[in-house]
């Protein structure tokens, strides 16, 4: 949870974004992601999907202050993923990563259920695995459950 330095007393729940500029930078990067659909909000906001907006952390807090927003109303990602020139084409060959499009609506629903008690330790864990069972890839998703990887996000993210 972070503190929220505006409206006393609030915290936010936060993400795993990524492990670029993550929560023991010296300046993590922190983005929120909303379907807000107030004026202030979307003014506030860059679309980034049908009925998805981006904004930052000090906006988010503003919005709530301002009383057109509630905390539950955002996701927080602290840190971001990131490549150099060619190296995620190359993880996408080696097939350490899997391109998919989804819809806005599939994005809110997991963020949601993510969002509804999901135990911040399994690092979203569960929506990987269901996403790869959508796209036809759950033998790949049950190959690598359990592995040292996933134990190490889910002690990362604890």
């Amino acid at each position: 949870m972070l503190e929220d330095d505006i409206n006393e007393g609030k915290k936010w729940r936060v993400w795993f974004g990524g492990d670029v500029e993550g929560l023991n930078a010296r300046h993590p990067d922190i983005t929120c992601i909303h379907s807000l659909k107030n004026e202030m909000a979307i003014k506030a906001s860059i679309p980034i999907m049908k009925d998805i907006q981006w904004t930052t952390f000090h906006n988010a807090k503003k919005l709530v202050k301002a009383g057109v927003a509630d905390v539950r109303d955002f996701w927080v990602f602290v840190g971001y993923a990131g490549w150099a020139p060619g190296q995620l084409a190359g993880e996408l060959k080696r097939n350490s990563w899997y391109m998919v499009a989804t819809d806005s609506q599939t994005l809110l629903q997991e963020l949601a259920r993510n969002g509804e008690g999901a135990d911040p330790r399994d690092a979203g864990l569960d929506t990987w695995t269901l996403l790869m069972k959508m796209i036809g890839r759950k033998a790949t998703a049950q190959k690598y459950s359990g592995t040292f990887d996933d134990l190490m996000l889910k002690e990362w993210a604890f």
